[in-house]
């Protein structure tokens, strides 16, 4: 059930962007299909791309692509604190550290191929309503 609330609570914010999406380009006032089908499939697509992408950064940010500026950040700060205690003498300590704090990111991957699919749906109605 847990897992199942992290798809729920994305699929949801997803659909909020769709909605504040569509409500800015007016859908309801539209009366063209293919018109509609457009704005469909822009709307799904920029709600997939950003949940997609949220998780690629996540997958990034996994594999320590972010670790050196992070410590090196912590490290300049500590520099001009008083009564500095650095919590991680070296970079190798950081890293190590971090193996543990790993996030999930394959439901914000996978619900955001699920969008950009609605999307690649809208599209095919789209090129073949005309």
């Amino acid at each position: 059930m847990r897992s199942l609330k992290k798809y729920l609570i994305t699929a949801a914010i997803g659909l909020l962007m769709v909605g504040a999406i569509i409500w800015s380009k007016d859908l309801f006032a539209q009366t063209e299909p293919v018109t509609i089908f457009h704005i469909l499939c822009d709307a799904f697509f920029a709600a997939g791309v950003v949940i997609f992408a949220a998780g690629g950064l996540v997958f990034s940010s996994n594999e320590g692509t972010f670790d050196i500026f992070v410590y090196g950040i912590s490290s300049f700060v500590d520099m001009f604190r008083k009564k500095s205690q650095k919590k991680y003498n070296t970079f190798y300590d950081y890293r190590e550290s971090r193996e543990d704090l790993k996030l999930p990111f394959g439901f914000l991957m996978l619900t955001g191929a699920v969008f950009i699919a609605v999307s690649l749906v809208m599209l095919y109605l789209y090129h073949n309503y005309k």
